[in-house]
């Protein structure tokens, strides 16, 4: 039993380890069906807004000054609506000439990347901290479920995939902005 538990934990990171190898070598859009996209127009109807959340316990001592931040704009773009959400202050102004690339949904432009051409300024989240983020998870769930548990019961297997499901959420966000990245690079 315990040899047929170590080959599963083996095949399941040999099977995470290809999967980054294969999102490294072909586009994420190529492969799940969304499809990135490209918009070039001037910043017009700039709506700032910062977001600001606080630990759950403002009294702990420990956790008293962590803040995160997202910076969202919306925006548009030659009459297009556009969101962008961002982890970093974002770098764009009303009539600023913007190249976004992103994702669109049924009410809205979702951007991942932006390039601003009056600025020369290229923002986005890091991809590179989704995608190991998104390891992190895949690693830690097979850790917790091959290691740490002997018998596992439904619960824990429902554990298990939320939290591997996760981490190959996380490594998918992190390879769409690596797309979208490249796509605005100039050719």
């Amino acid at each position: 039993m315990e040899i047929k538990k170590r080959l599963i934990a083996q095949l399941m990171l040999m099977i995470v380890a290809l999967g980054g190898v294969l999102l490294m070598s072909f586009k994420p859009s190529e492969l799940f069906g969304k499809s990135i996209s490209i918009r070039t127009g001037v910043v017009s109807e700039i709506q700032k807004q910062v977001e600001e959340r606080q630990p759950h316990d403002p009294q702990d001592i420990l956790v008293k000054d962590i803040r995160t931040y997202t910076y969202i704009a919306k925006f548009l773009l030659n009459g297009t609506p556009i969101v962008a959400k961002f982890q970093d202050p974002y770098q764009i102004d009303e009539g600023d000439v913007l190249r976004v690339s992103g994702i669109q949904t049924a009410q809205y432009f979702d951007v991942l990347a932006y390039r601003n051409e009056t600025k020369q300024y290229t923002g986005s989240n890091k991809w590179w901290v989704s995608a190991l983020a998104g390891f992190a998870f895949a690693l830690a769930a097979v850790f917790i479920f091959f290691n740490l548990v002997q018998e596992p019961k439904w619960y824990e297997q429902i554990f298990f995939l939320t939290l591997f499901s996760i981490g190959v959420f996380l490594i998918l966000r992190g390879f769409y902005i690596k797309e979208a990245l490249d796509m605005l690079k100039p050719v």
